[in-house]
């Protein structure tokens, strides 16, 4: 863009003319634009401007500039709108009041740097193609089938669904708290199936892509209850794990494309309880043990003097 490059500050608009907040804030934005160039004309002045441009006549635009949500307000200095945060790419961008006096406001305190050169950094990567995040946290759900939805939602922006791209990738997904290192090996004592390395979490760091535009994620979650519970220690050294099975498809919808995780406590339950064994039990199985080395060697003892018997009844017959 040719006002880029002309002016050291441009505050840019990227609008959709469907979005209803854009034509909320169009006023506001006309008359902050003829204040600002008003204070400071391109004749005299002309160290920055507010422009605007529709995201629909100039998509491949909008999307260089990774707009996915509108209005987007995004300031350029020296044609830049890259900034970094702790290490993070991130776009300058306003995110205050969408008045008219905010805006003013707004853009007397950028002409205060007005001039100065852009701020290089070191090291410096190419942005994404598009643009990401991570979440981190937990849901206190009922015992219920339910869906948890990820998708972008704002008050004041609308998003364009073609530009959605939902690609995730599935770190860490589980129901119910991790086991100590302790009711760990209890759980590798005593489940019945064994613990393998996905046990508890059949998602663990997969991947799943979107290769066409809407395209909606899906992820089906049986969850099975399975309560293991130990000779000592009562309840307290009891665990309850939530191990499920996943089905994930993709599918192409009109709505809002998202990330959707559906799941469903099965009605069964699966309890594992270790039981001592009693003082009698252990004598029935000596005595057993103790029968059978008595039977067996009786048995040993009568072949041995059948045998015996017949080679002696041969032995005589021979002499006689």
């Amino acid at each position: 863009m040719f006002t880029l490059t002309q002016y050291p500050i441009v505050v840019v608009n990227f609008y959709a003319p469907w979005c209803h907040w854009c034509q909320r804030l169009e006023p506001a934005w006309e008359a902050a634009t003829a204040a600002i160039h008003g204070k400071y004309p391109e004749g005299t002045d002309g160290r920055i401007r507010y422009a605007k441009v529709d995201c629909v006549a100039e998509a491949e635009l909008c999307k260089e500039h990774f707009i996915t949500g509108f209005p987007s307000l995004r300031v350029f200095r020296r044609a830049h709108d890259d900034i970094y945060v702790e290490g993070r790419h991130e776009h300058e961008a306003y995110t205050g009041d969408r008045t008219k006096e905010a805006l003013e406001k707004f853009g007397d305190t950028l002409v205060l740097s007005a001039g100065q050169p852009h701020i290089k950094h070191d090291n410096l990567t190419a942005a994404p193609r598009v643009a990401g995040c991570n979440i981190a946290g937990f849901v206190l759900v009922k015992k219920v089938p339910g869906t948890l939805h990820f998708t972008a939602r704002d008050e004041h922006h609308s998003f364009d669904h073609n530009w959605m791209n939902m690609t995730h990738v599935v770190h860490a997904f589980h129901f119910g708290t991790l086991p100590s290192l302790h009711k760990y090996y209890m759980l590798k004592r005593l489940h019945p199936m064994g613990l393998t390395k996905d046990w508890l979490d059949k998602l663990q760091e997969q991947r799943f892509y979107s290769l066409n535009p809407q395209h909606t994620h899906e992820h089906y979650l049986q969850v099975v209850r399975t309560t293991v519970q130990p000779l000592h220690g009562g309840r307290a050294n009891s665990y309850d794990a939530y191990e499920y099975v996943a089905h994930s498809h993709t599918y192409i919808s009109d709505q809002q494309p998202t990330a959707k995780f559906s799941y469903g406590l099965s009605p069964l339950q699966v309890v594992v309880k270790e039981l001592p064994k009693h003082w009698y039990k252990f004598l029935t199985t000596t005595c057993a043990v103790i029968g059978g080395v008595f039977t067996v060697a009786g048995i040993l003892d009568s072949m041995l003097y059948s045998t015996l018997s017949m080679a002696r009844k041969v032995e005589l017959g021979k002499q006689g």
